[in-house]
């Protein structure tokens, strides 16, 4: 009782105490504005959720006031000086304020990347220097404004606390003793309880329900775990044999004599399945690839991997997917050795570029179609015309798809090359003279998918009148969906990844539909088939020539296994099955269809960690 009376009366252990309750305050209202503004996407338990997020925040707020714990607590008469104190309450203010910025920036990200942000968060503005982040972030605290005065009046509030005050210390022993106790509480509530081991990520939602884990977790707690943390760990479900047996990463195609095609690869920023007309009664903003589709191999039921722009590229170019929490470029694995499609087409004489608008480093995406075999590489430095610069992300769409089309007049044949749109981006800005030209809908997005249509269709009446036109193979495809949505049928975990991809010949030569489940990874091994390429290769995907029916994507410690008849999620190894996307109907799982699920997660994971990522390996 002594040592408690002691602990009240020293007034800088009180107004500490005063200042962590207040940040708790912070998080838990930057959680309710996070529930407001994303309140789709959760539908019960809200309460309990809330509540056992108080558990992470205390977590996260002693892991990140260490320094200041320690300069308050360790017994030293330092505390009473001057220079002591100033540092004492700056380092409160540099070390918390950043993660309360985060924190409240994840509000609306969360729209964009379903997830709450992690360490990756960090390795993707260091991508370019940091240079987008930069010239983005005047836009965004002005198209967010309502954000941005969530976090002014926060900081306000924080500033107006008292400073800590200090006193001269009396009895050192009841100071150590203090330092002890503390030492103890901090443990208890940095590893959030008494269980057995501290509490992660994966761990929110348990005491509520885990489909509102983002809900539970804040940003801060997130980004502190991700740090210097290894994706995958190796998995053991099936013997080398078996594994084989139920999913093959080792490709090969032997019939016909090798087609020395060109293959372009358009790549369309943000175009959801259901903004295409094609797909959904003619109700849509793509008037030019609705009519291209008419004409094409048609895919019915694809999908992307991911959500994220820098977790698209290498599942379509190379057939990698980022079944992980990290991003692949981003990720510890970014290093392996693996092939991509230009790599591979390089051994058959083909000539490789990569073109995208933005700046040189974005996303890392220069750093990784170098690897991935592109030997040019084309942003908006090359452009070099600032008259056409967007203000926000780069080159609009309709003067950087004539550029890519004058450099493809020029280049040697057969040749790879692949565009990386980007107007249909926020802040979704297209060129003052188009401005009210295409229809705007009901979503902002929609005025910038008809301008990015528009743009592909010039692109597609220049290049017809070429010679290399018929001897093409042209695919185009989406990055990820677009979080804006009016379509219920879209509106669910499975329609944020329905996406178009369509294969079409210069020739019209392929001309069908394809029900077939199908996604990004599965792209390469596609166009090899077409071509009819002969040499074992390897890939995460397959063929959709091949009929086999799955895709997979992952996020936020959760599996999606898309298959022809089910929908299987996957979290903690807890396996369920249901019939519609919405998950109303569930239902049991097929043995063959979880053998496969397992195979290609312990595939997946083993590879990686091993760097076995070539069919030599």
């Amino acid at each position: 009782m002594e040592i408690l009376i002691v602990i009240v009366k020293m007034k800088y252990f009180y107004t500490f105490l005063k200042r962590f309750f207040f940040l708790l305050v912070i998080y838990t209202s930057s959680r309710l504005f996070f529930y407001v503004f994303n309140s789709d996407y959760f539908n019960r338990d809200i309460l309990l959720s809330f509540l056992e997020g108080i558990r992470f925040d205390i977590s996260a707020l002693l892991y990140i006031n260490i320094p200041l714990i320690v300069l308050l607590m360790f017994p030293t008469n330092l505390r009473t000086r001057k220079y002591y104190r100033k540092a004492t309450n700056l380092i409160f203010y540099i070390t918390n304020i950043p993660f309360l910025l985060i924190n409240n920036l994840d509000i609306e990200y969360f729209k964009f990347s379903q997830k709450r942000s992690t360490y990756d968060f960090f390795e993707y503005l260091s991508l370019g220097g940091g240079s987008d982040a930069f010239q983005l972030i005047p836009q965004y605290i002005f198209d967010y404004w309502n954000v941005t005065l969530i976090v002014i009046i926060q900081i306000y509030f924080l500033l107006r606390i008292k400073k800590i005050p200090f006193e001269k210390i009396k009895n050192y022993f009841s100071s150590s003793l203090i330092l002890i106790i503390t030492i103890g509480f901090f443990v208890l509530g940095a590893r959030g309880g008494i269980q057995l081991k501290p509490i992660k990520t994966i761990d929110a939602g348990i005491w509520s329900n885990t489909e509102n884990s983002v809900l539970v977790l804040n940003s801060s707690f997130c980004i502190l775990h991700t740090y210097n943390k290894k994706d995958l760990e190796t998995l053991h479900y099936f013997s080398e044999e078996e594994l084989n047996n139920n999913y093959n990463t080792k490709l090969s195609f032997t019939s016909k004599s090798f087609s020395r095609k060109n293959v372009v690869i358009i790549i369309m920023e943000s175009f959801s399945k259901e903004y295409i007309g094609y797909y959904n009664n003619a109700k849509g903003y793509t008037p030019f690839l609705d009519s291209l589709m008419s004409y094409s191999f048609v895919m019915e039921r694809a999908y992307s991997n991911g959500i994220k722009s820098i977790e698209a590229l290498p599942a379509i170019t190379a057939g990698i997917p980022t079944l992980m929490n990290n991003p692949f470029i981003t990720s510890s694995y970014a290093t392996n050795h693996y092939k991509g499609l230009a790599n591979l087409l390089k051994e058959e004489g083909y000539t490789s570029s990569f073109f995208h608008g933005g700046n040189i480093g974005t996303m890392g995406f220069y750093q990784f179609s170098k690897k991935a075999g592109f030997d040019k590489y084309f942003g908006r430095e090359d452009y070099n015309n600032e008259e056409d610069y967007d203000g926000s992300w780069g080159i609009y769409d309709g003067p950087f798809f004539r550029y890519f089309y004058d450099y493809l007049n020029k280049e040697k044949e057969p040749f790879i090359s692949s565009i990386f749109s980007l107007s249909s981006h926020p802040p979704y800005n297209i060129p003052e003279e188009y401005k009210n030209s295409f229809d705007k809908g009901e979503l902002k997005i929609h005025e910038s998918i008809g301008y990015s249509d528009y743009a592909l269709g010039k692109f597609f009446i220049n290049a017809k009148k070429k010679d290399w036109y018929k001897n093409t193979l042209f695919i185009i495809t989406a990055d990820h969906t677009s979080p804006e949505t009016k379509v219920k049928t879209y509106n669910n975990k499975v329609g944020r990844y329905s996406i178009p991809i369509l294969y079409f010949m210069g020739d019209s030569s392929l001309n069908s539909n394809n029900s077939t489940v199908t996604q990004q990874i599965d792209i390469m091994p596609t166009i090899l088939e077409l071509l009819n390429y002969k040499k074992d290769y390897f890939s995460f995907g397959k063929s959709v020539l091949s009929k086999q029916n799955w895709a997979i994507s992952y996020l936020n410690n959760e599996y999606l296994f898309i298959t022809d008849s089910s929908y299987i999620f996957n979290k903690k190894e807890k396996y369920n099955s249901f019939s519609d996307a919405n998950k109303k109907e569930k239902i049991k799982i097929k043995k063959e269809e979880l053998n496969l699920f397992k195979a290609i997660k312990q595939n997946y994971n083993n590879r990686m960690i091993n760097n076995k990522m070539t069919n030599e390996n």
